[in-house]
């Protein structure tokens, strides 16, 4: 039973397609990554139906089944009136995004996990 959620899971939008099969999205995703680590880039926004109500300090990312990174949430910004270019070349609008931070960190071993739609709850993972 989980006490207190420390992060949220967000499965990424078209993920078998996009991330999974598609190796031009997966590349510039990754890349983005190692810029974040590298101090090349501010933050990532990635976007969300509706702000989590409770405070977390991390997001996992979910691809194709498996948790592939976490990155600290360093806030969230509404996302009416603008749009942003995602790493599979479509331009995404949101309700909400969450500004996530360096480092970004990746599991010791693969974590599998079901997708679903939004983003869940749930603690430590690693």
């Amino acid at each position: 039973m989980m006490i207190r959620p420390t992060g949220i899971i967000r499965t990424l939008p078209g993920e078998a397609r996009q991330y999974a099969l598609d190796s031009t999205a997966r590349t510039r995703m990754m890349r983005s990554y190692d810029a974040l680590n590298e101090g090349k880039i501010p933050a990532i926004y990635v976007a969300l139906s509706q702000r989590p109500k409770i405070d977390v300090l991390h997001l996992y990312i979910l691809v194709g089944g498996q948790i592939i990174c976490r990155m600290n949430i360093a806030g969230f910004e509404s996302g009416e009136g603008w749009e942003l270019d995602c790493w599979d070349g479509m331009k995404r609008s949101a309700k909400w995004w969450v500004i996530c931070s360096a480092p970004v960190s990746y599991p010791p071993q693969p974590i599998a996990r079901r997708g679903f739609q939004g983003f869940r709850y749930t603690e430590d993972l690693w």
